[in-house]
């Protein structure tokens, strides 16, 4: 999924007058019964839904229920598991971990995610929470464009964003490229006469 991410979009979608600001006081408009909670980390302004009375969680990508980098298991949604957020395109990985942090906080009792299946019950608790507490080393991925300095944003926008890292897989490109260059023009050019 991570090679694939270079063929993603690139721009924002413009949804014009589609789309309102949330209250600062956490209700949801028009829905009732649910709450928003901010949970940045995979992107700047995300946020979850939660519901008080039956604790149902409505996460988009703060925690996934599939392994969301397995191209096997993103398309079959097996097994149905917590794993961190998309680490192909997570911005912030401090502040996903706190976001998970509170997530696992609220206790939830259902819990309906961006990517996978929903979970539930004591499986799903245990499991956020261990997410929660082993984040560093269930989640972040060792290396990568965000790992060592997250991306920055303010309400106007982008405000930093770290250098891009070393493509190995268009560096394995450009060096099959350039082999594939050498051995045609080995056998095109003609060949001296050594004797």
């Amino acid at each position: 999924m991570a090679t694939m991410s270079r063929f993603f979009p690139k721009k924002p979608i413009d949804l014009g007058d589609s789309v309102l600001p949330l209250p600062d006081d956490g209700t949801v408009p028009v829905i009732g019964e649910w709450r928003w909670v901010h949970t940045p980390g995979h992107a700047p302004g995300h946020v979850s839904l939660f519901r008080d009375y039956d604790r149902a969680l409505v996460a988009g990508d703060a925690f996934v229920t599939t392994k969301q980098e397995a191209a096997t298991s993103a398309l079959s949604q097996e097994p149905v598991e917590v794993h961190g957020p998309p680490k192909y395109f997570t911005q912030d990985w401090p502040a996903a971990w706190a976001s998970v942090q509170r997530l696992a906080s609220l206790e939830p009792e259902i819990a309906a995610t961006g990517h996978g299946m929903p979970m539930q019950g004591e499986r799903l608790r245990a499991e956020l929470h261990n997410l929660a507490d082993h984040f560093d080393w269930l989640a972040v991925p060792p290396k990568g464009r965000y790992v060592p300095t997250p991306a920055t944003f303010d309400v106007n926008g982008v405000v930093s964003v770290p250098p891009p890292v070393a493509d190995p897989v268009m560096l394995g490109m450009l060096a099959g490229v350039a082999l594939g260059s050498a051995a045609v023009t080995s056998t095109l050019l003609p060949k001296r006469d050594r004797s």
